[in-house]
């Protein structure tokens, strides 16, 4: 059995966001989002952080405009090469909130499309060519 305690569902997403610790900022990556959290990568090297609490600088793709919101870090992961964040927005204006959640349900419906659209190019394999000996 496992232990899903996530509140809201995620979706998969690839931009740059601006995380700044400390008034430092830090270029992340993003892999997932949910409108009410944000999960980021970035390469490990040492840092100190005296808070939990962060801004981020976010700007979607196709948006016109950046989004500014505070949150907590409530999870870390690190391995050799990157140091995970898991971030709750704390805060966040309201025309912010509803762009992201818009944002996240047209992301949602374009992923769902390609997965089901029968016209969509196939996946290429390209696989080594020996040399015949």
């Amino acid at each position: 059995m496992t232990d899903n305690r996530r509140r809201s569902q995620r979706t998969p997403v690839g931009f740059y966001v601006e995380q700044f610790i400390d008034d430092a900022p830090h270029r992340c990556f993003t892999t997932d989002m949910s409108s009410i959290g944000i999960y980021l990568e970035r390469l490990a090297e040492p840092f100190q952080r005296n808070s939990n609490l962060v801004q981020l600088q976010i700007g979607l793709p196709g948006g016109a405009e950046t989004i500014w919101a505070s949150g907590e870090i409530v999870y870390d992961r690190l391995d050799p090469l990157f140091h995970g964040t898991a971030i709750q927005f704390r805060g966040m204006a309201r025309r912010d909130q509803r762009q992201v959640r818009e944002w996240l349900r047209e992301s949602h419906k374009q992923e769902r499309f390609a997965q089901s659209n029968p016209f969509r190019a196939p996946v290429q394999v390209h696989r080594p060519v020996h040399a015949a000996a």
